[in-house]
């Protein structure tokens, strides 16, 4: 019980150290802190993979939507033929983050950013997330 209230504790005194931050939609870079992961931070801890596909660009998308629909609390805020966003809330404080996804069609890739609005420091939750994204996806791979 006492390691529950000190991990509650930290976690409000981490989301209370910034400011909510304004989500621009075409924006995949990350902010200075560590509580986003994205296919275009090349050269820093922030970097992740982007998604790879083969099928046709639409069944892709498909896909990538029914894999970021299996994450809990995830609702689809905006979705084009080439791009898909999404916003996630935590369960116990509601925090929310912000997933893009850009599928470039020509590559075979789906660029990737996964951030948290508010606070500072996400403990590697938007990198876990994506990594069970990408598993659902290329499990549903023809």
């Amino acid at each position: 019980m006492t390691q529950y209230l000190l991990l509650v504790a930290m976690l409000m005194a981490i989301s209370s150290c910034s400011i909510t931050q304004h989500v621009d939609p075409t924006d995949m870079k990350c902010p200075d802190s560590p509580k986003c992961v994205s296919s275009e931070e090349r050269n820093t801890g922030q970097f992740i993979e982007p998604f790879s596909f083969r099928d046709q660009p639409d069944q892709a998308m498909t896909r990538l939507k029914t894999a970021v629909l299996s994450e809990a609390n995830t609702v689809i805020t905006n979705e084009q033929p080439t791009s898909l966003y999404a916003e996630v809330r935590s369960q116990i404080f509601g925090f929310v983050d912000d997933l893009k996804f850009v599928l470039l069609p020509d590559q075979g890739t789906i660029q990737v950013r996964s951030s948290a609005r508010t606070g500072y420091s996400d403990l590697g939750v938007n990198r876990r997330r994506i990594e069970r994204i990408r598993e659902v996806f290329i499990e549903s791979a023809p």
